[in-house]
C-alpha cells in the first residue's frame, strides 16, 4: 500500500492498479488525496473524484475504457483470446446453419400439405429417384444376400443352426441392412444429382429467376423431391429385402444344402409383421433425410459453400457425407425406439 504522492494507492491480489499519474495526465486535475492517511478512505476518495470530474473532463467511461486503464499488470495471451473467439464464432455459425437447415424442413413440410403440389414435376423425380434406382438396388440387395448366406450359414453350423439361416438373413435385411443400404445407395447415385442441379440452379441464378416470375422455389424444387423420395425408399428397400432373400436362398439353398422348405419356413415362423413395419418406417424417414439434406445442401450453395463449380462441388460432397452420417445415427435411434 503506498500514498498518492507515490503514484500508487492501491494494489489488490489481482494486481490492479490505480495511477495518480494516469489520472492527472487524463482529467487535467490531481485527485490530492495525500491527506488521507487511512488507505481505505484514500482509495474511496480517489474513486469518487474520478467519477465526479470525469464528466467535465470529457473521460469516457466505457467498458473499454476500464479494460485497458486498469487491467492486470500481467501481459495478457492474446492467443488464447484469440483461439476463444474463433471458438465461440464457430459454434454461433454452426447453430445459426442448424436453425436454417430446420426452417428449412418445416417450410417444405408445409408446402408439402398445402396444395397446388407440382404433379408433373413429381412424377419426374418419382422416375429419376425410383425407377432409375432399380438396378442399382437389384445388384446390391443380390449380392449382399448372397454375402449374408455365405456367413450365415458358416457361422450357424458352429452351433448346429444351419436350418435358422432364412430368419436370419431375413430379420437382417428386413430390419437392418435393407433400408439402411437403399438410402445409402439413393444417396450416392440420385441425393448427389439433386444437390447438384438446385445448386447449378443457384449459381446461375435460376432460383431467382423463379422467385421473380412469382414461382415458389419450395413448391418447384423441394417438395416434389422429397414426395418422391417419401414413396420410392420403401419401395426400393422391399425390392432389395425380396433380392437380398433370395441372394441367401441361392447360396443356402442351392449351393450349400439348406432345404427350401426348412430356409422359408423359418423365416415365416420367426418374422413377423413388426419387423416388415420397422423396416418401413426407417426407410420413410431415410427418405425424408436424403431429400432434407440434398435440396438444403444446393439450395444453399452459394451462401455456405462459395460459387462457380467449386462451391457445387462442395456442396455435393457435403450432401452425401453428411447424409449418410444422418442415416446411420437416425437407424441407432430408430432402433432403440422400436426395439
Amino acid at each position: 500500500m503506498k500514498c498518492a504522492c507515490d503514484r500508487y494507492i492501491f494494489k489488490s491480489d489481482t494486481h490492479t492498479i490505480i495511477s495518480m499519474r494516469y489520472l492527472k495526465t487524463e482529467c487535467g486535475k490531481s485527485p490530492g488525496i495525500c491527506g488521507d492517511s487511512d488507505p481505505i478512505t484514500a482509495y474511496i476518495s480517489l474513486l469518487s473524484r474520478f467519477f465526479l470530474t470525469s464528466r467535465a473532463c470529457s473521460a469516457k467511461l466505457t467498458p473499454m475504457f476500464f479494460i485497458k486503464r486498469f487491467s492486470t499488470t500481467q501481459p495478457l495471451n492474446h492467443s488464447a483470446i484469440s483461439a476463444i473467439r474463433r471458438s465461440g464464432a464457430f459454434t454461433l455459425e454452426y447453430v445459426r446453419r442448424m436453425g436454417i437447415m430446420g426452417l428449412f424442413l418445416v417450410k417444405a413440410v408445409l408446402f408439402m400439405v398445402i396444395p397446388p403440389i407440382k404433379f408433373n414435376r413429381f412424377l419426374k423425380q418419382i422416375r429419376f429417384i425410383g425407377l432409375q434406382s432399380v438396378v442399382l438396388i437389384l445388384l446390391t440387395g443380390g449380392f449382399t444376400g448372397m454375402v449374408l448366406g455365405f456367413q450365415g450359414f458358416y457361422s450357424l453350423s458352429k452351433f448346429g443352426s444351419d436350418a435358422f439361416l432364412g430368419p436370419m438373413v431375413g430379420l437382417a435385411l428386413i430390419k437392418e441392412l435393407g433400408p439402411v443400404l437403399s438410402a445409402l445407395m439413393v444417396t450416392g447415385r440420385a441425393g448427389s444429382a439433386i444437390t447438384a442441379e438446385i445448386g447449378i440452379m443457384r449459381m446461375s441464378e435460376q432460383i431467382d429467376a423463379l422467385e421473380l416470375m412469382g414461382l415458389n422455389p419450395y413448391r418447384y424444387l423441394v417438395v416434389p423431391n422429397l414426395l418422391a423420395a417419401m414413396i420410392c425408399l420403401p419401395l426400393l428397400t422391399a425390392i432389395f429385402d425380396v433380392v437380398g432373400i433370395f441372394g441367401g436362398y441361392l447360396i443356402g439353398g442351392k449351393l450349400l444344402g439348406v432345404g427350401a422348405g426348412t430356409y422359408f419356413g423359418e423365416m415365416a415362423s420367426y418374422v413377423e409383421m413388426q419387423d416388415i413395419m420397422e423396416g418401413f418406417y426407417k426407410s420413410l424417414s431415410f427418405g425424408v433425410i436424403i431429400t432434407w439434406v440434398c435440396c438444403f445442401k444446393g439450395y444453399y450453395a452459394g451462401i455456405f459453400t462459395g460459387f462457380g463449380s467449386e462451391g457445387v462441388s462442395k456442396a455435393t460432397t457435403q450432401a452425401v457425407v453428411l447424409s449418410s452420417v444422418l442415416i446411420l445415427v437416425w437407424d441407432y435411434f430408430m432402433t432403440s425406439i422400436l426395439f
